[in-house]
């Protein structure tokens, strides 16, 4: 299969619907996803529940199409040779360093006829220049964290609302989440609010390791945790809330 991940598992739904065995049925073992995100809970269900090996790309239109790739390690998308690609600050347009989260932008270089440089994806994502555990050197994109608007910067770092739900979702005994981004003393707070399918849980365990967790993934540390009833947080509920005013 090659396409979305949303579209397979459409495909895999309504097959089931119509009395389908998908493991038993149909030979489908590889799916090689692009445009849109892979979620990790989706990659898990497509590899765990109905053993297809997945892959996915980065691909814009504008540049070219492929421009990053995944390779049998699922640890970053490797970039290709034909695209000069830079993580910049949405705001000033700076290059940004190794695990910075930027937008990111393309320049091809196998397109002559095609003048396009720097061009602005409006795609969230860092690189690491860590060599691949499959012996590549080349820098890889991290993941597709979300789009320019999707993101907030917290004590000069963006925060992405998808980057948090991975960490979030890593988590069973939370239901919802929700973060709120205030300011006391001329210094930005991040605050979890989350509520639990358990109340009986350790609250402050869950907590270091929810903020351990958050801070390795999204480089920002949880300033506090503020646990919720049942039915708190609305399920169409925004995932970042800035109250922030700039006095």
């Amino acid at each position: 299969f090659v396409g979305t991940p949303s579209f397979l598992m459409t495909l895999i739904n309504r097959a089931e619907e119509m009395g389908h065995d998908v493991r038993r049925d149909f030979a489908l073992r590889r799916a090689w996803f692009t445009g849109e995100m892979l979620p990790d809970r989706l990659r898990r269900t497509m590899e765990e529940d109905y053993h297809i090996a997945t892959t996915q790309a980065y691909a814009v239109t504008e540049p070219g199409g492929a421009i990053a790739y995944e390779c049998c390690q699922k640890a970053g998308m490797h970039l290709m040779d034909e695209y000069v690609v830079e993580i910049v600050d949405p705001s000033t347009g700076r290059q940004l360093g190794p695990g910075e989260i930027g937008e990111v932008v393309v320049t091809p270089t196998h397109n002559e006829a095609w003048g396009l440089i720097r061009f602005g994806t409006g795609d969230l994502s860092s690189y690491t220049t860590e060599p691949c555990p499959c012996g590549r050197t080349a820098n890889r994109l991290v993941a597709i964290l979300g789009r320019t608007g999707d993101a907030v910067k917290v004590r000069g770092m963006f925060v992405v609302a998808k980057q948090a739900e991975q960490v979030v979702h890593s988590f069973e005994e939370v239901s919802q989440f929700q973060m709120v981004i205030g300011r006391r003393q001329q210094r930005d707070e991040l605050t979890m609010r989350v509520e639990l399918k358990d109340g009986a849980i350790d609250k402050q365990r869950l907590a270091e390791r929810m903020s351990e967790r958050f801070q390795s993934l999204c480089r920002v540390a949880i300033d506090g945790f503020e646990f919720v009833e049942s039915g708190s947080i609305p399920r169409d509920h925004q995932r970042i809330v800035d109250t922030r005013v700039w006095e």
